[in-house]
Parts: structure tokens; C-alpha cells; sequence
């Protein structure tokens, strides 16, 4: 393997690596991507790349400029880690009740972090639509009343879809284009809207499933696209333009206790140092590989790095 010239570089083209203890008998070969392999330990590395890059070359995003960001932690240490890089300065608006690891990451890359208060779920599980909302009101007035900010704003822009066609394409290569279905958590929708669009345009009849939170208050699985009383400055966005193009066929809830068992499994019987999203990503891909059956290939995502979780197991989307 030749070297880089940039850590920058190194972002993307994870393995994927094919379960072998995990998955029940009788069932489809089921493939997790690595993508807490990314450099600061998250798929968010993509996304905050290329919206990075593309704010640059429209001139949105210019030198001196901070980037603000609402996040529940993933997108928070990915733009704390390529701004930083770049030279930027990144501050971040994270709901209270994240784990401390998140904020230690993100302020070792140079971030600052500011923690706003949120209504706890009594599951555990956090939905990331939902308890966002709060910090990227926050991020909207900062945006409105200081010069020289540039708000990714992750939810709606279409640089995070884009991003992960890459992931999809990678995905077609390492299978040779043999995948009969995906199964990925919703956060803001960038991860399963783009490798979504990216598996359809070449296997028309691959099944999408969403995953969310059990806990979600407001489900896409019972209809809702948004948290009532929002709008499009905070709210609207990839999830709603993903689930009315109809290329999802399923959106399912996970437990925080399965989605728990499934990345303890993953850690201790594929030595997989994921996190929870990736429990919860693995627990449904292998009861689509059930339903399948021999022969079949489900692939799947490892979002992000157990490291973020040491403190407390918590499935956030």
C-alpha cells in the first residue's frame, strides 16, 4: 500500500468484511463495511469532506470562517476533524446527555462544543431528528447574527447524499455487483438515501431497509418525516425527499437492548470494535438474511467506533 499525501486521503474505501459467527444458519451471507475505519472513527468523515469541498468551491465557505454544526456527535468529530485540518475553526451544538467521549474527541481535533439542554428518551435510545432540533435553532440564529459562519446544516444538504453514492459504488465493487439488499440506521437519511441511489441505478430490485431508534416519538415507520412544528430551516430535508421517492421498501424499529446485545456480540465474536448503531444495523440485516436464505447477499454498515461509547451503550441514530 502506498502512503498519502494527506490523512484527508485516507477517508473512505473501507473493507468489508463478511460475518461469520453472528449470523444465523440457513441464511444469507451477510457483509458489514467498515466505516468506523474511517480516520476519526465514523462514516462522517465522508460527508464532512464533501461538504466541505463543495461549500469551498461555491464560495460559501471561505478562509477565517468557523463551521458550526448540530450533531449528537458522529458529524460533530468528522467536521472537527477535516475543518480543523483545513484550517477552519469548527464549533459544534450537541444535546446534553451524549456521552462524554464524544466531547473529549471532538475538542482533542481543536473544536468547541457547546451542550444545550434535551428531554431524555426514557428508552435510551436517541433519535438524532428529534433531540436535534433544539441545537440547530441554535445553529440557525448564530448563523443569522454572526459574519463569517458557515452551518453545514447535515440534515438537508444534498453534499451528504452524494457522499455516500461513493459508499454505495464501493459497496457494487466489493461484491461484484451482487446485493440483493441493505439495511442501514437513519440519522439524518445521507448513509441509506446514497447507497440507496447507488445500488438501485444498478440492481433495480435490491431491498432498502431504515432502521430507527424503538424509542423514536416521532416514527418514520408510523408516517412521520419530521418533528410537527418545524420547518425546513431546521427539519425538512434528505429525510423527507428520501422517503417520498419511494426507494425505501421498509423503515423498522430497533431496541436500544437489541441493537446493544448484537454490537457486544460483534465485538466479542468477530472482533468488530463498533458501536451500537452498528448492533442495531447487524440485529435486522440478519433477520433479512433469515428471511432470504442461502445464497443471497445483505450488505450493511459499521457507522462508526466503539471508542464513543465506552462510558455508556446508548443507540443513536
Amino acid at each position: 500500500m502506498k502512503y498519502v499525501d494527506s490523512i484527508l486521503d485516507a477517508i473512505g474505501n473501507t473493507p468489508l468484511v463478511k460475518l461469520n459467527k453472528v449470523v444465523p444458519s440457513d441464511s444469507a451471507d451477510v457483509f458489514v463495511k467498515a466505516e468506523y475505519l474511517n480516520p476519526s472513527g465514523s462514516l462522517k468523515d465522508r460527508i464532512a469532506l464533501k461538504m466541505i469541498r463543495d461549500a469551498e468551491a461555491r464560495g460559501d465557505l471561505k478562509p477565517g470562517y468557523t463551521i458550526i454544526e448540530a450533531s449528537t456527535g458522529n458529524t460533530g468529530t468528522a467536521l472537527s476533524f477535516v475543518g480543523t485540518q483545513l484550517g477552519y475553526n469548527v464549533e459544534i451544538y450537541m444535546p446534553e446527555g451524549m456521552t462524554r467521549e464524544r466531547i473529549r474527541i471532538m475538542e482533542n481535533y481543536g473544536a468547541k462544543v457547546h451542550e444545550l439542554s434535551m428531554e431524555a428518551s426514557d428508552e435510551g435510545s436517541v433519535a438524532g431528528a428529534e433531540v436535534e432540533i433544539g441545537t440547530r435553532i441554535k445553529c440557525l440564529e448564530v448563523e443569522r447574527t454572526k459574519p463569517k459562519v458557515w452551518w453545514a446544516r447535515q440534515f438537508s444538504n444534498p453534499s451528504n447524499t452524494e457522499a455516500h453514492l461513493q459508499t454505495g459504488r464501493e459497496i457494487l465493487e466489493q461484491l461484484n455487483g451482487k446485493v440483493d439488499a441493505f439495511v442501514a440506521s437513519i440519522g439524518v437519511g445521507g448513509t441509506l438515501y446514497g447507497v440507496a441511489k447507488a445500488l438501485k441505478s444498478v440492481l433495480p430490485d435490491v431491498k432498502i431497509f431504515g432502521l430507527e431508534p424503538a424509542s423514536a416519538r416521532y416514527a418514520l415507520s408510523e408516517g412521520y418525516t419530521r418533528v410537527p412544528g418545524t420547518g425546513d430551516d431546521v427539519c425538512g430535508g434528505i429525510i423527507e425527499e428520501m422517503l417520498n421517492s419511494g426507494i425505501v421498501d421498509k423503515v423498522v424499529k430497533v431496541s436500544n437492548k437489541d441493537a446493544i446485545a448484537m454490537s457486544d456480540r460483534l465485538v466479542m465474536e468477530e472482533g468488530l470494535f463498533c458501536g451500537i448503531s452498528s448492533g442495531a444495523n447487524v440485529f435486522y440485516a440478519c433477520k433479512v438474511a433469515k428471511e432470504l436464505g442461502p445464497g443471497k447477499r445483505v450488505a450493511t454498515v459499521l457507522p462508526d467506533h466503539r471508542d464513543r461509547y465506552l462510558s455508556e451503550k446508548k443507540y443513536t441514530t
